[in-house]
């Protein structure tokens, strides 16, 4: 069953809702969406409100991003103007509507990853990953990915959160980790329950679950650990290289 519905937005007559599960605004809207102008301008006032309200990472929004990135106000121009239908609607009055989504996340992306706040990129980090799990200890299974729960914290979904330690040291940011797995697998996962992130492909089938101990940052788009668990990953090989890898899904509570 998929989860849905996640941040609700009502600006100029146009409902959007933002589904962080898939990365994407879904809404509603006249089956000729092509040929209603004065809706499309609704929908990308809209649309602009919406963006200028979801972090690409702490310190920055998404809204502001596009607005310097002509690749990404090419993007969205072009998915407002052929957005996917997902589902068709009928009132009693004889309204017929389509269920539009957008995704978040595209090719234009490859330019807005953070430049790295650490020397060395997580990959670069790793050593032999059979030396963390223990070739001789036969009863050891090793972890296939994280599962970070962030429920109760305030955590705000971004587009690229950042992980720390207690202290503000940054674990995981989205300019540490393989810029292709990135672009191809996506930095993280969204989902709004442990069964739901369990189903999360790129997990394996033994992830390691942590608890978020707070959110921070500015929009509270950084994720805060605990010293104990800043330390499980950090001194593992395997957690690191696992990290490099994309391999995390965020569990977030429903707004």
């Amino acid at each position: 069953m998929v989860q849905f519905v996640l941040a609700f937005l009502l600006i100029g007559g146009v409902e959007l809702e933002v589904d962080w599960s898939e990365l994407s605004v879904h809404f509603y809207g006249p089956v000729d969406l092509a040929g209603d102008t004065l809706y499309k301008g609704e929908l990308k006032a809209s649309l602009d409100s919406l963006l200028a309200t979801i972090p690409l990472y702490a310190e920055l929004s998404l809204g502001d991003a596009v607005a310097r990135s002509q690749d990404a106000q090419n993007y969205f121009q072009t998915v407002l103007s052929y957005p996917q239908v997902v589902s068709t609607r009928y009132s009693t009055a004889g309204e017929v509507q389509n269920e539009y989504v957008i995704s978040l996340v595209g090719p234009f992306l490859d330019e807005l990853i953070p430049r790295p706040t650490q020397p060395a990129s997580l990959h670069e980090q790793e050593s032999d990953a059979s030396a963390d799990a223990g070739e001789n200890n036969l009863s050891f299974i090793p972890s296939t990915g994280f599962i970070i729960d962030t429920r109760g914290t305030g955590f705000q979904p971004g587009i690229f959160p950042r992980f720390l330690d207690p202290q503000g040291n940054v674990i995981l940011d989205a300019g540490n980790v393989d810029r292709n797995v990135l672009l191809e697998r996506g930095y993280v996962h969204y989902a709004y329950s442990p069964r739901a992130a369990l189903q999360t492909r790129e997990l394996g089938l033994n992830p390691l679950r942590l608890i978020a101990e707070r959110a921070a940052g500015r929009d509270r788009c950084d994720i805060v650990l605990s010293d104990a668990d800043a330390e499980r990953i950090l001194s593992s090989p395997l957690n690191l290289r696992l990290l490099s890898e994309c391999r995390v899904t965020i569990i977030i509570d429903r707004q």
